[in-house]
């Protein structure tokens, strides 16, 4: 079959092996079916015409930013409703929404928050960055910051009944959020933007935001006494761009946080708690640059003390989500990452179902070599390690299946028992893990490994599902990606024969780049019930797969 060159120089010969089972299965090298593209099943590729691929959007999505221009984002999840607010891109000085129920259609409702109607502490201008919405005891909560009639910034919050307001000033016997700022930072002197709510399992309220002061922009924490009263008395540093921790500041080997020239910025925290641990989630490098990315650091308590991954010699080892950045132009990153994505920061995290999900915003124009673009919503997965850390499926510009809560199908594939034959690493075909950025140390190994000739994956279910479609994420490294594969075999005549890569739009031979978490993807018209499905993969040279999923119900 096809396969990119390769430009190894040494032709390593992988002896066959099985993993799972004690002894080889004897697989077909080929076999036959009555399925018929087009009629029983799509291969998404076949559909690609130069702009763009055809698929069932409610069984699949494309981050094609053109839904949602909403930078900023926060998703808020009740009764099967998602509302998506953030900054305004067409009246600094307001608040909009987007609800959606299937990620497809949207509506947008204006305005549900304008202080101009209430002539209270904002000025006239008052630029309204990154509102948050939160329900509390009934009562939903809109924490946004606006520019005060001195034009310093300040963060507040405005409250409704419902989560389409419309907002207005919380006014009660301990705050009066018409005349001042609800929360009036202790720092009167800078400008504070990009305010987050975490309430921990014991229930205790926390409040986060960056506060941009002279040397930096940084982010910083505050324990709630309720959802509109801060204990200012735990007021915390937590991270400062570049550096390791909030208490060594001084010394920044984590420079890829610091391309931007000018003040180093670290904003748009987000926090979530995974193993007893919690990651302060943040983004660096300011929403215009298309090195804007979302990185981590990880802590035993809500306030810290925050350490960020690093090992000497690491790059980009607390990226969370984006591209891998570097300001110099002549580097390979900085030219493969070019028209795939630019500008992917912050963030929220937000459920979809069982399916925990990042939404971010991204820039429309993926090739961003200007100041200002105009920024869309996007959403990926999100996943955890064998050690409870945190990654992202993401950004992704390719065919992704829809969570389960959207289309009804969900990925039985970590269900299955794998058996192998001339391959290795085969258990990391369905361990979640789809590896993005090749560049970082322990991704070498987390992809499944092809021998030459035919090698042969097999996944069997303890059941029989009925089977929606199929999802084979290809290897993110270029000199070991697959054109074809040879089958995919459900049984039963249930197969699809040389399902194709869309290489035209997920491969850039100019650059030897890859889209990170693209693949073969194949939507059946007309399900069948399968209780196993074996894949089998040709090549002349070492070859890897990503992951597998299978979406079946």
């Amino acid at each position: 079959m096809r396969k990119l060159f390769s430009v190894l120089l040494i032709f390593v010969l992988l002896s066959s092996v099985l993993s799972g089972c004690d002894s080889p299965t004897d697989y077909p090298a080929n076999v036959s079916s009555n399925l018929t593209d087009g009629v029983d099943y799509i291969d998404h590729s076949s559909t690609y015409d130069g702009e763009g691929i055809s698929y069932n959007e409610n069984m699949w999505y494309i981050n094609n930013l053109d839904s949602v221009p909403l930078p900023d984002p926060h998703v808020y999840v009740e009764d099967g409703v998602y509302y998506i607010v953030g900054t305004s891109d067409r009246d600094g000085n307001v608040i909009d929404c987007y609800s959606t129920e299937d990620f497809v259609t949207y509506q947008r409702h204006l305005a549900i928050y304008n202080p101009a109607s209430f002539g209270g502490w904002e000025a006239a201008k008052a630029d309204i960055y990154a509102p948050e919405l939160y329900c509390f005891d009934g009562v939903y909560y809109m924490y946004y910051s606006a520019n005060d009639k001195n034009g310093i910034r300040r963060n507040s919050v405005v409250v409704a009944d419902n989560p389409l307001g419309p907002y207005e000033p919380l006014q009660n016997d301990e705050v009066d959020g018409l005349e001042e700022p609800v929360f009036l930072d202790q720092n009167l002197n800078f400008g504070v933007l990009d305010i987050t709510v975490f309430v921990d399992d014991d229930e205790q309220m926390y409040m986060y935001y960056s506060v941009a002061c002279n040397e930096n922009q940084h982010i910083v924490g505050v324990k709630l006494k309720s959802p509109y009263k801060a204990d200012w008395s735990t007021y915390t540093k937590l991270v400062v761009p570049g550096a390791l921790n909030s208490t060594n500041s001084i010394l920044k080997p984590l420079s890829w946080e610091m391309l931007r020239e000018g003040l180093p910025i670290a904003e748009a925290p987000f926090v979530i708690k995974s193993n007893g641990k919690y990651y302060l989630t943040y983004s660096v490098n300011g929403c215009w640059d298309k090195f804007y990315n979302v990185c981590y650091a990880v802590s035993n308590s809500p306030l810290g003390n925050y350490e960020k991954p690093y090992q000497t010699g690491e790059t980009w080892s607390n990226l969370l989500l984006g591209y891998p950045g570097t300001n110099m132009p002549s580097s390979k990153v900085y030219q493969q990452w070019a028209g795939f994505a630019s500008g992917t920061g912050h963030h929220c995290f937000f459920k979809m179902g069982n399916d925990l999900m990042i939404g971010y915003h991204a820039h429309q124009n993926r090739d961003n070599n200007q100041r200002y673009e105009e920024r869309y919503f996007a959403f990926d997965y999100v996943s955890f390690d064998e050690n409870g850390v945190p990654f992202c499926n993401g950004p992704t510009y390719s065919v992704q299946p829809l969570p389960e809560e959207i289309s009804g199908y969900r990925n039985i594939a970590p269900l299955a028992k794998v058996e192998s034959k001339n391959v290795t690493n085969a258990e990391a075909i369905n361990d979640g893990y789809i590896v993005d950025c090749y560049n970082l140390k322990g991704e070498e190994n987390k992809e499944t490994v092809l021998g030459s000739d035919y090698s042969f994956i097999e996944l069997k279910f303890d059941k029989t599902y009925e089977i929606g479609g199929v999802a084979i994420y290809n290897s993110s490294y270029y000199d070991k990606a697959l054109l074809e594969i040879e089958y995919i075999d459900f049984g039963d005549g249930n197969a699809v024969l040389y399902p194709q890569f869309c290489y035209d739009k997920y491969i850039n031979e100019e650059t030897e780049f890859i889209f990170p978490n693209s693949a073969f993807t194949i939507e059946f018209l007309n399900t069948f019930e399968a209780d196993h499905v074996v894949i089998c993969v040709k090549t002349t040279d070492m070859a890897s797969l990503n992951e597998i999923v299978v979406l079946g119900r």
